[in-house]
């Protein structure tokens, strides 16, 4: 496994365009990626193309795509802004997984976010069932604040609190 160091210079943030909706799809359908939602069953793609078209015109969402170091849309990390805070949701293809992406992707994109709006809490709703994904967040500088509930899911808190190494 790389260094958090190496990994972060290897990875790219890109604003997600039009021609990404087939790969958030893919993303999204991904059998890990629905066993981690609230949602577990797949996505019909034309339900997701409408949803990424509405997403893509919305103010209140943000979506990046994380590239690899040749340039390859390797996952996404989504930002749903509503009031003070945004809630982040990320995903990567099942080859980059492991390696440190995630963390450095979660770490820059709320960096982003926080630079271009300073007041805001950065939140994850994580299920207690996703350990790796709870020590990427960890890494990526998120801290727990306890369980409580979304969409009748038990779920861990936790809030971005800047660079954890």
């Amino acid at each position: 496994m790389r260094s958090g160091h190496e990994v972060a210079g290897s990875v790219a943030l890109r604003a997600a365009d039009r021609e990404d909706c087939r790969l958030l799809w893919e993303l999204r359908n991904d059998p890990e990626t629905r066993a981690a939602s609230f949602n577990t069953e797949p996505i019909p793609y034309e339900e997701h193309r409408r949803w990424f078209e509405a997403k893509g015109a919305s103010p209140e969402i943000r979506i990046f795509i994380v590239q690899d170091p040749s340039g390859r849309g390797i996952g996404y990390v989504r930002f749903h802004l509503e009031r003070e805070t945004a809630e982040v949701s990320v995903s990567l293809s099942p080859g980059a997984r492991g390696q440190g992406y995630g963390t450095a992707a979660l770490r820059m994109a709320a960096d982003r976010l926080l630079s271009e709006n300073p007041g805001l809490q950065v939140i994850a709703y994580l299920k207690p069932t996703n350990p790796a994904s709870e020590r990427a967040f960890q890494r990526a500088g998120f801290v727990l604040q306890g369980r409580s509930q979304v969409h009748g899911v038990e779920v861990i808190r936790m809030v971005f609190g800047g660079r954890a190494r």
